[in-house]
Order: C-alpha cells, then sequence, then structure tokens
C-alpha cells in the first residue's frame, strides 16, 4: 500500500511540474536561453505596437494643428471686419488744462503711451486715456521728433526746446537763431537745425537742455540750404538733406555726419550722396528708420541707403514712382507712400517697402483719406471721420465710420483693440 501511495504522490509531482514547466523544451532544454529569448521578443513586439500607436496619435495632432494653425493664418490674414464694440472712452477736457481744442495739434506714439501735444503744451497719456504728466509751454509752430523713450518738441521759427521721456519732461533749451527743424535720438540728444539769412547751424543738446559742444555749420552760398536732418537711434550718425544751386539748376545731396569715427575731421563729414545717385530728385525728407538704414523721400520716389558701414553710406536700389506722391509715412520696419494712380478705377495706390528697399503692399484704393500712419505690421488710412485698416499683405481688415473727429488712430495694447484719437476724447475700439 504504500508503495501505491507513493507512486501516486510521484505521478501528482509530475503533473505539477508539467503545469509549471512548458512540456515542449527547446533546445538549451528546460528554463533554458530559448525561453528568455522568446520573452524578451514578446517585450520588443509590444512595445515597438506602443511606439507605433503613438506616432499614429502625435501624426494626426501635427496634422490637425497645421490645419488649424492655416485656418487661424487664412482669416487673421483675409478676414474682414464689418463692425466694432467700444472697449472704453475717455474724455480729455479735464485732463489737458490749458490746451484748448482750437490749438491742438496731433498725437504721437512715444515710450509706451501716446504723448498729444498742441501750441499750448504737451500731455503724455498712458494707453487708457490716462494723463500722466504734462507739460505747458506757448508756441506757434511745434514740431515733434519721437525715438523709443525720448522725443523732442521744438518751435519752429520760434527758439523753445522741449526734451521729455515717459517720467516728463527732463530738460529745456532756448535757440539763439530761429529753429529750422529738430530730430532726437533714443538715448536723448537732440539736434536742432537753426538758421538765419547767411548760415545754418545744427546744436547738440543732452537731454537735461544743456548744449554739447558739438556743432555743424553750412554756408548757404557755399553748402546750400538745409532742408531736413534725422539722428540715428544711438545718436552717432546725422543725415542732412541740403538743396543748392548749380549753374542754375536746383539740385540735392546728403550729407552723413559722424560724431564718432568721424572726430578726426573738423566738419565731421563721412560721407555725401550726390545728385547722380539720387537722379537728381530733389529730397524733402529723411529719416534712420534704425542704425543701418536711411530712408530718403523725394519728387521722384525713396532711396534706401545703408550706414552698416558708418563712414561709407551707400545707397541702395531706390523704389522709384512715376505718379505723383501724395503722402508719405514710415516706422522703424516700414515706409509708406500714397500716389496718385494713371489708370484704372481707383484714385490712388498705396506702397509699403521693408526698410531694406524690398517691397510689401502695392495696392490701389478709393477711400478719400487726408492721412495715413503705420504701426508696427498694420497699415491707418483716415479723414476726419472714417477710416480704413490694412494688414501687411495689402488686404482691407475694417472700413468705418466714427461719430467723433478723427485726429489719428494706434494699435491698442491688446491685438484687435485700436485707439481712436480725437482732439479731446479718446476711444478704444475691438473689431468684430
Amino acid at each position: 500500500m504504500s508503495n501505491i501511495s507513493s507512486m501516486s504522490r510521484e505521478s501528482k509531482k509530475r503533473q505539477l511540474r508539467r503545469q509549471i514547466v512548458p512540456s515542449s523544451p527547446g533546445p538549451a532544454g528546460p528554463g533554458g536561453r530559448r525561453d528568455e529569448e522568446d520573452s524578451h521578443e514578446v517585450v520588443q513586439k509590444a512595445h515597438r505596437k506602443v511606439v507605433q500607436r503613438r506616432l499614429k496619435i502625435l501624426l494626426v495632432f501635427l496634422i490637425m494643428a497645421a490645419i488649424g494653425t492655416a485656418v487661424v493664418y487664412q482669416f487673421s490674414q483675409y478676414h474682414q471686419y464689418e463692425g466694432y464694440q467700444v472697449s472704453w472712452e475717455k474724455s480729455l477736457t479735464s485732463q489737458t488744462e490749458g490746451q484748448t481744442d482750437s490749438s491742438f495739434c496731433g498725437y504721437e506714439a512715444f515710450g509706451g503711451g501716446i504723448l498729444r501735444y498742441t501750441r499750448d503744451g504737451m500731455s503724455f497719456l498712458d494707453y487708457r486715456g490716462n494723463t500722466i504728466w504734462n507739460q505747458s509751454y506757448e508756441m506757434k509752430s511745434p514740431i515733434v521728433s519721437v525715438n523709443g523713450n525720448y522725443a523732442v518738441v521744438a518751435d519752429r521759427q520760434g527758439t523753445g526746446i522741449y526734451i521729455c521721456n515717459p517720467d516728463g519732461c527732463q530738460g529745456q533749451a532756448a535757440s539763439l537763431l530761429p529753429i529750422m527743424g529738430a530730430t532726437v535720438s533714443a538715448g536723448g540728444v537732440a539736434a536742432v537745425m537753426e538758421g538765419d539769412s547767411s548760415a545754418s547751424y545744427v546744436f547738440m543738446y543732452r537731454n537735461d537742455g544743456s548744449q554739447l559742444q558739438i556743432s555743424i555749420k553750412s554756408l548757404l552760398e557755399n553748402d546750400g540750404y538745409p532742408i531736413d536732418i534725422s539722428l540715428s537711434p544711438s545718436g552717432n550718425q546725422l543725415a542732412a538733406s541740403f538743396l543748392y544751386l548749380e549753374q542754375g539748376l536746383l539740385k540735392c545731396k546728403i550729407v552723413f555726419y559722424n560724431f564718432g569715427v568721424g572726430q578726426s575731421r573738423a566738419d565731421r563729414v563721412v560721407g555725401i550722396i550726390f545728385p547722380e545717385d539720387l537722379s537728381n530728385a530733389l529730397v524733402a525728407r529723411i529719416r534712420f528708420l534704425d542704425e543701418d538704414h536711411v530712408a530718403a523721400f523725394s519728387d521722384q520716389g525713396v532711396f534706401f541707403i545703408s550706414t552698416r558701414v558708418e563712414t561709407e553710406p551707400t545707397p541702395g536700389e531706390p523704389a522709384l514712382l512715376e505718379e505723383e506722391i501724395r503722402s508719405i509715412c514710415y516706422s522703424p520696419e516700414y515706409v509708406g507712400v500714397v500716389t496718385n494712380t494713371t489708370e484704372g478705377e481707383d484714385p490712388y495706390r498705396l506702397l509699403v517697402y521693408r526698410s531694406s528697399g524690398r517691397t510689401e503692399v502695392d495696392q490701389t484704393f478709393d477711400f478719400p483719406y487726408t492721412d495715413f500712419r503705420i504701426d508696427s505690421d498694420t497699415i491707418f488710412l483716415y479723414n476726419d471721420d472714417s477710416c480704413q485698416i490694412y494688414n501687411m499683405k495689402g488686404t482691407l481688415k475694417f472700413s468705418g465710420t466714427f461719430d467723433f473727429t478723427i485726429s489719428g488712430i494706434l494699435k491698442g495694447r491688446i491685438p484687435g483693440n485700436f485707439l481712436v484719437l480725437g482732439p479731446q476724447n479718446l476711444r478704444e475700439i475691438r473689431l468684430n
């Protein structure tokens, strides 16, 4: 009996082993290397399936994101808004004491806010229309130049000069001769063009109003009559356009001064762009767009000049225009021109160039505008009570009217919002 019981126990043990160990062992035997390899292969296959599934999900997500981005881009670039809603509106009557509506001159984007200037004074406003500071003065014809966080306000044919930043008026000065023009650097150095019947002078002022020991004298008989000046953002470079007579013909030249590398020369002149480089055009306005690019506006078009090499200003490819030029504007990135058209139904043509001279927008329109400006990547055309807004694709984004007089339009702090500026009130709108 005991032998039978022992055999029965052994039989049960063998059955239990069969349930634990495979009955068909590989070449390496039960529990050997073949079993480990089979297990590893199973894990690898499972991992590959997981990776493939994740890659498929990621690919679908990327395709959907690309489609969504394309849809949003197409909408933002080509969608035209039909109306607007007013976010807020503010009257400036109580905030601009002493600055009457009749003396109002204009607005300039400045220092992260807005500079409002009149013949009686100027005010710095934030983007909610709140007055940060006021500065009173008396000017017959105020001219304003803005560069970053600094602005200079000067009285054309007068003597008053004010230099300010977002913290307030930093300095005042009085010229000895009638002021012909003024420009300012991003650091607050101001260059003021003054003159009399025999000569013109450019005097330099620190932001506190004190005069620098740097000046430029031009004899009208020899050098010509200065038309416009512009300082580079650093204040090291100055460009000036001159008109002069040569054999009875009126000609124009652009003279470049440098207060750094040009110190070895008494006149600070480092380069001259002569009439033959300007197609004998007459340059009425000149502006440093940034430290390396200058735009010269003439009766024949726009000339782009590189100052990357400070001692060798180099003319680039000009944007010559056959049509009559009506208006110009500029920003650090773009130059804008509106001309009359010679063919087609639309009476006007809008052209926008990069600072390099590359054409960005070439678009005709029939809107009866009186002024226009470029703010970042947006173009505004406006008159007393209506405006049109274009993007840099030349797409008309909005056309509408307002119930008060318009003096300017700027982009708001929030994308899609705009500030509509009137002589005594501000309104922020959102297009819809």
